[in-house]
């Protein structure tokens, strides 16, 4: 009797602690753990700055939010009246599980002027992660390969259009053993380790030169700013997001404690 009572008891605690890695790998994949934020505030004014020091166009910077985050819009006038409008959005904003890692960013812009190009130049362009060294932007372009030595061509947007890129950062980029192409080897952000980061580190940056021109005088002066979009990626509390996995995970606390800040 004694020892079917052992061989259960053992049993028991095999199979809880099966249950409780799994809801931990579940959790992981399910639960939004951290919230990416943009310090919309510094973009306003660093941006707001720029067209105070230059006079070609006169311009109003403004951060908007919608249910996708974050944006920023730039409005520019003749004398009074507003004449076009440009809008930037990087991703992933909001609140996010720790995996997958971020293989890199999105960039949304959006040009309502009706005769004006609006470029990003990506060589001028720079990305840094946790508090980490600036590097250069690499822009994605899929089926076609890498080469860092090379210039990269700009992104243009044409009066009326919206263009989406995928940027990462050129210190990911390697060449593999049996390949000629260079290919990204590793996460541009793994989330899985910002929680056991100091909280100075739990952040990146992304700097984009943009250029605007006038399609009516290609020759004329051309408008750049830099466009220092910072990130804050903020650790939520721990909260699973099924029931089940929350009573596991509170009846049987066994979760690493954290760092200390």
């Amino acid at each position: 009797m004694g020892a079917d009572i052992l061989i259960l008891t053992i049993y028991l605690i095999c199979v809880t602690s099966v249950l409780y890695q799994m809801a931990l790998s579940v959790e992981a994949k399910l639960e939004d753990q951290v919230e990416v934020v943009l310090d919309g505030e510094n973009l306003q004014a660093a941006i707001t700055a720029q067209l105070q020091q230059q006079n070609i166009y006169q311009a109003q910077a403004d951060i908007l939010i919608d249910k996708s985050g974050a944006l920023l819009q730039l409005t520019f006038f003749d004398q009074d009246e507003a004449i076009g409008k440009v809008m930037l959005q990087v991703f992933p904003q909001g609140k996010l599980p720790l995996q997958p890692p971020l293989s890199d960013l999105k960039v949304s812009i959006l040009n309502n002027f009706p005769d004006q190009q609006v470029f990003l130049n990506w060589d001028g362009s720079s990305l840094s992660v946790h508090g980490g060294l600036a590097q250069r932007v690499i822009r994605k372009v899929p089926g076609m390969p890498i080469d860092l030595f090379q210039p990269q061509a700009m992104t243009v947007a044409n009066p009326g259009q919206m263009v989406s890129v995928a940027v990462t950062s050129e210190s990911l980029f390697k060449r593999p053993e049996d390949k000629t192409a260079l290919e990204p080897t590793s996460a541009l952000i793994n989330l899985g380790l910002v929680p056991e980061m100091k909280e100075p580190l739990r952040m990146y940056s992304l700097g984009m030169l943009m250029l605007v021109r006038s399609m009516a005088t290609p020759n004329g002066q051309t408008m750049q700013l830099l466009l220092p979009f910072n990130f804050q990626i903020n650790v939520l509390p721990d909260h699973v997001a099924l029931p089940l996995l929350s009573w596991l995970l509170k009846r049987f606390s066994f979760r690493p404690k954290k760092k200390p800040q």
